[in-house]
């Protein structure tokens, strides 16, 4: 049986979904380095939030194969000797995202309303209303540096209060801005034409004081900047300087030069022109939830499945690939073995179109693996996968794709089975611009655009009217919330239903929608 040391303070969900996998968990948050050496040993996998995992903490731990960090920066975990090791280390980005983004408009509607000072002015029996007129968002020009997770929550959100949305991100296509929204621009324009700038990017090489003394400078009269990323991607010196130069221009922090600890911080000397939080960025009950949640899948896959959910070191998968085109391989293998009747497939086929093509021999691998653990429960790596496949009298054939279809990075699966018939289907997913696993295609049924999660009901039948009508009132009666309807037909009259529910549906109540609709398939999945 795996063990899992969770070495942080992590909402329980983490504890109970490992425990329903079969795996032991020991929870002890607050270790210093020597007792975190001292606990991890004997452990197969470690997960931390803030908590440092140094080199000490690596070699301690003879048995260790997997670190995730509950959170998106690793900058605490010693990531170079964790490879050198080959241990896998993993996080969770994008859990904690939203509340990142709402906090920035905490800063914003702070400092626009001289919230805080007012605050503290009626507590202390003061009415100062004439000396604290503010400003409105409406009409304000947002400037936005870094369009990854937490950089597009943001003008989402921004749009809302009908700002204007410039950014700077040199990775992202002005296509892929235009969905979000945002005026591409230079980093020194978005400086000079924003009222408010928030930055968004990673600490590395590239970003460390990329806010120079020339931006601060460049910056408008009463503007503010918020930095919920990392201190020292704002040069300290420069911006010391600035703010003592410029006194019309504020600022919005939940990071800081010294850390995160007690004591005297430098920029308190911008005083209400500062609002400052002690690193409340991922610090709600839901992206704690999260995180919590999304860490306990990685390692759970990792220990028991050897998938690797968002790696960090990239141990076996090459930079050019996103690595989710791997969890994209597994569910279509998934969503295959349904459509197949659960009958172990006798040929599997695989189509990987554009860029995908160099990565085919991986991405068979990890559709292998996928379709192993769902049909023998086994634990093999992706490497094994086809030696296992032939062993079991599966015939793989990696195709060669014909790029003209216009598909982009995209692969096709195909399986067949045999049992009294033969059977087959064809599935083809994408990565979408969101980063989401999406199914385009499933067998006869085109533009099927689903992007699944959580509990699905699928139904395929000849199709006629009142048909999802039919679906909707019996999930309704039974008091089952619709999240999402994907529905498409054929040429042959034949239609696909996909709905996806806040609960799983009972029997009882799938096997009254079977009775109502009469599908020549349906089931249930789980994603």
């Amino acid at each position: 049986m795996p063990r899992v040391l969770i070495a942080t303070k992590l909402d329980p969900v983490a504890k109970n979904i490992l425990e329903e996998a079969g795996i032991e968990v020991e929870v002890r948050p607050g270790l210093d380095e020597d007792a975190m050496a001292e606990a991890v040993a004997g452990c197969q996998g470690l997960i931390v939030r803030s908590d440092k995992v140094t080199t000490r903490v690596l070699d301690s731990a003879k048995d260790l194969l997997a670190v995730v960090r509950a959170g998106s920066g690793v900058n605490t975990i010693d990531v170079k000797h964790a490879t050198e090791r080959n241990i896998q280390v993993m996080n969770t980005p994008g859990e904690n995202s939203n509340s990142v983004a709402e906090l920035v408009f905490c800063y914003m509607l702070a400092a626009s309303r001289k919230l805080v000072y007012a605050d503290n002015s009626v507590k202390q029996g003061r009415w100062e209303k004439s000396g604290l007129m503010g400003t409105e968002l409406m009409g304000k020009t947002m400037g936005i540096v870094g369009l990854g997770n937490i950089g597009g929550l943001v003008a989402r959100k921004a749009r809302g209060f009908e700002m204007t949305l410039v950014g700077f991100d040199p990775l992202v296509s002005e296509a892929r801005a235009a969905e979000l929204g945002i005026e591409l621009k230079s980093l020194k324009e978005v400086f000079a034409e924003s009222d408010y700038i928030t930055l968004h990017v990673p600490l590395n090489d590239k970003t460390r004081s990329m806010v120079s003394a020339e931006l601060l400078k460049s910056m408008k009269k009463g503007a503010m900047l918020i930095n919920t990323a990392r201190a020292e991607v704002i040069d300290r010196q420069a911006m010391l300087d600035f703010f003592q130069a410029r006194d019309d221009v504020s600022f919005g922090a939940d990071i800081f030069y010294e850390g995160d600890k007690e004591g005297e911080k430098d920029i308190a000397r911008f005083g209400d022109r500062l609002v400052a939080t002690p690193h409340l960025g991922a610090n709600t009950f839901e992206a704690n939830s999260r995180a919590a949640a999304a860490s306990a899948v990685g390692m759970r896959d990792f220990l028991l499945k050897r998938m690797v959910h968002h790696p960090v070191n990239n141990l076996e998968i090459p930079p050019d690939l996103n690595p989710r085109f791997l969890e994209l391989t597994r569910l279509i293998g998934e969503i295959a073995y349904y459509n197949v009747g659960g009958y172990q497939p006798h040929e599997v086929r695989i189509t990987c179109y554009g860029r995908l093509n160099k990565h085919i021999d991986l991405l068979t691998g990890y559709l292998l693996k996928g379709l192993m653990d769902i049909f023998h429960q086994e634990v093999i790596s992706p490497r094994e996968a086809e030696v296992r496949a032939a062993e079991s009298g599966i015939s793989v054939v990696k195709r060669i794709p014909d790029d003209n279809k216009g598909y982009g990075e995209s692969m096709t699966i195909d399986i067949l089975a045999k049992k009294k018939e033969y059977l087959e289907t064809s599935i083809r997913g994408t990565i979408s611009p969101d980063g989401e696993l999406k199914i385009n295609r499933i067998d006869s049924f085109i533009n099927l655009d689903l992007i699944p999660g959580g509990q699905m009901l699928f139904t395929y039948q000849q199709d006629r009217v009142g048909l999802i009508n039919d679906i909707s009132l019996a999930l309704s009666n039974a008091g089952l919330n619709i999240l999402n309807i994907r529905f498409t037909t054929d040429s042959q009259g034949h239609s696909i239903a996909v709905l996806q529910t806040e609960k799983r549906v009972p029997e009882e109540i799938f096997s009254l929608i079977e009775r109502k609709v009469s599908p020549y398939k349906a089931f249930l999945m789980e994603v």
